[in-house]
């Protein structure tokens, strides 16, 4: 179910208790919160964090993330908010949004697998099957050719 941007703001707020369901939000509290949804998502991105947010301009655009990153985004946004709406924050509603905050890094952050370069050793005792063989350093890929030049070990691209 796709979640449009006014909800996770009426949701927001409302953890703060300052949307009652008979009061309306003002265009300026509106704008207030779709600014802050966008600085938050954009500061995300900026630390690595990619979930694909799309910028939000209006309450009836809809979210663009992972299902599993909205409630994050929620209580985030409500502690973002509550200096603004004059809201306490309370420690179940901290300790919601920095679990919601663990979940959006691990669901934006993809881990890559690293391979050692070739010019490095392998360490004592760490011999494939310990027996004296050549392997002393890790294997070199396929496009990679070493070469001693003034007694410097260089890479060079195969050509």
């Amino acid at each position: 179910m796709a979640e449009q941007a006014g909800d996770i703001i009426t949701d927001a707020l409302g953890e703060l208790v300052v949307g009652a369901a008979e009061a309306d939000l003002e265009a300026s509290e509106t704008q207030l919160a779709i600014r802050y949804m966008n600085r938050f998502m954009f500061q995300l991105d900026a630390n690595g964090v990619s979930l694909g947010y799309t910028e939000v301009s209006s309450t009836s655009d809809t979210l663009t993330i992972p299902n599993g990153a909205i409630m994050g985004l929620v209580k985030n946004l409500a502690i973002l908010l509550a200096p603004q709406f004059d809201a306490i924050v309370t420690p179940e509603l901290a300790m919601d949004a920095r679990e919601g905050l663990k979940t959006m890094r691990r669901l934006g952050t993809s881990i890559i697998a690293s391979r050692m370069p070739c010019t490095l050793p392998v360490g004592s005792g760490n011999e494939v099957d310990g027996l004296n063989n050549d392997f002393h350093f890790y294997p070199c890929s396929d496009d990679e050719i070493l070469t001693e030049t003034n007694r410097n070990i260089l890479l060079e691209a195969a050509s």
